[in-house]
């Protein structure tokens, strides 16, 4: 069912007020249109690819949307009538062609790594001294720079589940992932995560 202009503003609202279910609605609401406009953008430069290159693609782009808080989904202004799908449409586009550019508009597939998650309850807590706080300030900026290294299927995982807080049920319908696909996919994250911190500790 089409979307009111005002459902959109609404769902672009609560997105940026930090409505914690609203990034779920609006990976889910326009999935298959940024599964649909990556398969145009290939087409019309004659270029191959398959499944796997559609869904790092699809999660690349929801990355940029809800990346450096919202800065690119925060573009969209409505402005001469254009609704909110062609807008990210015409985004989505731009994205994979500039990514096709970078690549030598042949291979597409990113390098099969692993990937982090739970451990950063493992670095929140109450009552910190400031050697404490500098501290986990440290590891923070070490786990965001280990998320940032993932490839963006995981990436996006990451970002939904611990920044965005939505449960691995949540996490797993908004990926299309079934429920032992994600605890795969979280258990990896986890494994990652803690590798990149003690290495860092060497």
């Amino acid at each position: 069912m089409k979307r009111s202009p005002e459902e959109d503003r609404q769902l672009l609202s609560r997105i940026f007020s930090g409505d914690k279910k609203a990034p779920e609605i609006f990976v889910r609401q326009f999935s298959n249109l940024i599964y649909t406009s990556i398969q145009a953008a290939f087409l019309t430069r004659q270029i191959t690819f398959n499944q796997q290159d559609l869904e790092d693609l699809h999660n690349a782009v929801f990355l940029q949307f809800f990346e450096q808080d919202c800065k690119k989904l925060r573009q969209y202004k409505g402005k001469n009538g254009c609704s909110l799908a062609s807008w990210i449409k015409l985004v989505t586009i731009r994205i994979v062609l500039n990514h096709l550019r970078k690549k030598g508009l042949d291979a597409i597939g990113w390098k099969n790594k692993m990937i982090p998650l739970d451990y950063l309850s493992e670095l929140k807590g109450n009552n910190m001294n400031s050697w404490e706080i500098m501290e986990r300030q440290e590891q923070e900026s070490l786990l965001q720079n280990a998320i940032n290294s993932l490839p963006p299927r995981d990436r996006l995982f990451a970002k939904l589940h611990l920044e965005k807080d939505l449960s691995i049920e949540k996490v797993a319908e908004s990926l299309q992932l079934s429920m032992q696909n994600a605890y795969v996919v979280k258990h990896r994250i986890i494994k990652k995560l803690k590798s990149f911190l003690v290495s860092t500790k060497k």
